[in-house]
């Protein structure tokens, strides 16, 4: 995997999207469970993963914190 940062990698769990957060992470508090996220998408690039330019509104409750791992292995297959 690439050097992306040390941001968390989130899945959406909606769309089967892989990537990170503009701007901050998720925090689960009473009432931000429609607040829409900035998410930036992952993409294979070459054998290595990359940040998108591509980037979506989310609801915090349709990310998952995911391993590095795991996107790793979604998008490369390995």
């Amino acid at each position: 995997m690439s050097t992306i940062g040390h941001k968390p990698y989130y899945k959406n769990i909606k769309t089967g999207n892989y990537g990170v957060l503009e701007g901050g992470t998720v925090s689960m508090t009473e009432g931000q469970h429609n607040a829409y996220l900035s998410f930036r998408l992952f993409e294979a690039v070459g054998g290595m993963v990359e940040q998108s330019s591509a980037e979506k509104r989310v609801l915090a409750v349709e990310l998952v914190e995911v391993s590095p791992e795991e996107v790793q292995k979604a998008l490369l297959g390995f």
